[in-house]
């Protein structure tokens, strides 16, 4: 039962990404008109990059379960055992999600173009 839920959850997933690469698409098609695609690639790229490095540094900060000390903090045990992601990977993750919201926005931008 829970691979059928994890599967469900996946593709639930998949699902959000195509309706947000499809808002992206639809958005620089629609601004794009008369001829401002060149603005439109400059802007989407902005947006684009600034979301990325936005999830990029946000990215695997731990979350305490038992606090060590109440007055002073410091933390015991993590609950997601503690990750911390390296630079590459945030990196990674950056490309990953510059492309994913970017690659859309050129094909919207020079679909209207022609």
């Amino acid at each position: 039962m829970e691979e059928i839920f994890n599967s469900v959850l996946k593709a639930l997933g998949y699902l959000f990404i195509a309706v947000i690469i499809h808002f992206c698409w639809s958005t620089a098609k629609d601004n794009a008109k008369n001829g401002a695609y060149k603005s439109v690639l400059w802007k989407g790229f902005l947006w684009c990059a600034g979301i990325a490095l936005f999830a990029s540094v946000n990215m695997g900060s731990p979350s305490c379960e038992n606090y060590s000390d109440p007055v002073y903090g410091g933390c015991e045990e993590y609950a997601d055992d503690g990750f911390d992601p390296t630079t590459d990977e945030r990196a990674a993750n950056f490309a990953y999600i510059l492309t994913l919201l970017y690659l859309p926005v050129i094909i919207g931008a020079f679909q209207e173009k022609d």
